[in-house]
């Protein structure tokens, strides 16, 4: 009986450490598409919009803790 695997090889092939494929591994970049497309022209707008929205969320929350005298320095 032979019990072949996923990757195609048998129960006795898989259990014998000396068995090795032929051939060198391909390299991890070789398995994985090139990347496609563009990020479009209003990518670094968005990106520096939602900055400034962190940054104006921070600063308002450092404004209400300090009027409120609950400001700790560490």
């Amino acid at each position: 009986m032979l019990a072949v695997s996923a990757f195609g090889v048998t129960a006795a092939q898989a259990a014998d450490p000396s068995a090795r494929p032929g051939g060198t591994p391909e390299p991890a970049a070789a398995q994985f598409p090139a990347p496609t497309g563009e990020l479009g022209t209003s990518s670094g707008l968005y990106a520096v919009g939602t900055g400034l929205v962190v940054v104006a969320g921070g600063a308002a929350m450092w404004l209400r803790r300090r009027k409120s005298g609950r400001l700790t320095v560490h």
